[in-house]
């Protein structure tokens, strides 16, 4: 027999806590049917709707203290920030209480105690999380260095916070885990990286010394548009782009190739990166040392690798 949504939810979006009598019309039969998916123990999704992470959190925080909060990868994929493939796919949700609150200890489920100020949560989606300022200080001991800071990047170009908000919490929170990492990346943030890749190559190469780059440049010579660049040492003529899986498509393999001949006519170096750099990024960092040693750059120049006196769009010689 067929169950409308309406007969056991009134809202068949959200998902629901199974009683010892089911629920509604239902029966705790009928509810282990595997149309109801199952966000935790105790809870179903009506039938027909995916599991997806905001009902699957939605529906652990129906079953643990009302003051449990999304944190950390768990409100990261909320906020939509960037993480790594082996974070962002990771089922199990993150949730914290206060100090002095029994933890949730379930299956799928990471529980924890933590300090959480009123004003460090908010409702994102019906679901009880971090703020972005707080989640990204929260992630920072947790992910890879190169994600923090691609997150406060993403973070300040979306508008989710301004650069001051990230400067409180790491203030807020001098002596938590992740710290040193948060406060070690956020002078080297720019909201004009426009991809998590860009903000990790960026990450390795102000982590090697080398000289801070532009991000996403318009290169422009004689008047005329040639492209717009990842990351890039105008002075130097020298830019770095990233290839992630859309390049591999042929008809954008062309346009590359044309516009990255159109730079060398032009006198710039261009340096392709590819995701096994983002893994192993000694031998790309090298390349790129002896490209900006090979165009002026010396490692005692000012922080920015410009000479005195030198235009942002002057050639090097």
């Amino acid at each position: 027999m067929g169950m409308s949504a309406s007969a056991y939810d009134p809202d068949p979006r959200h998902p629901f806590v199974v009683t010892p009598e089911g629920f509604g019309s239902l029966t705790v039969e009928q509810l282990r049917h595997r149309r109801f998916a199952r966000p935790t123990r105790g809870v179903r999704l009506p039938a027909g709707v995916p599991l997806e992470e905001r009902n699957r959190l939605q529906g652990v925080l129906m079953v643990a203290n009302p003051e449990a909060v999304a944190t950390d990868l768990s409100a990261a994929r909320i906020w939509g920030a960037p993480l790594p493939a082996w974070q962002r796919d990771d089922d199990t949700a993150s949730v914290a209480v206060l100090p002095k609150s029994n933890r949730q200890r379930r299956a799928g489920v990471r529980g924890r105690r933590l300090l959480l100020p009123d004003d460090h949560v908010v409702d994102r989606d019906g679901v009880r999380v971090t703020t972005p300022a707080r989640t990204w200080l929260d992630c920072a001991a947790c992910v890879p260095a190169g994600y923090t800071l691609a997150m406060a990047d993403d973070f300040v170009r979306r508008g989710l916070v301004v650069v001051s908000d990230l400067s409180s919490m790491v203030f807020w929170g001098r002596g938590r885990r992740g710290v040193k990492s948060a406060r070690r990346v956020l002078p080297w943030m720019d909201a004009r990286a426009e991809s998590p890749a860009e903000s990790v190559v960026r990450f390795h190469i102000l982590d090697a010394g080398l000289p801070r780059p532009d991000c996403n440049v318009d290169i422009v010579d004689h008047g005329s548009w040639l492209a717009r660049a990842d990351i890039a040492w105008p002075e130097f003529r020298l830019i770095v782009e990233y290839d992630g899986a859309v390049h591999l498509a042929e008809d954008k393999r062309r346009h590359d190739a044309v516009r990255r001949n159109l730079l060398q006519d032009a006198g710039w170096l261009v340096i392709v990166l590819t995701g096994r750099d983002l893994h192993r990024p000694q031998q790309a960092l090298e390349l790129i040392r002896s490209a900006l040693l090979l165009r002026g750059w010396h490692p005692s120049l000012p922080a920015s690798g410009r000479l005195p006196g030198r235009s942002a769009g002057a050639p090097a010689r």
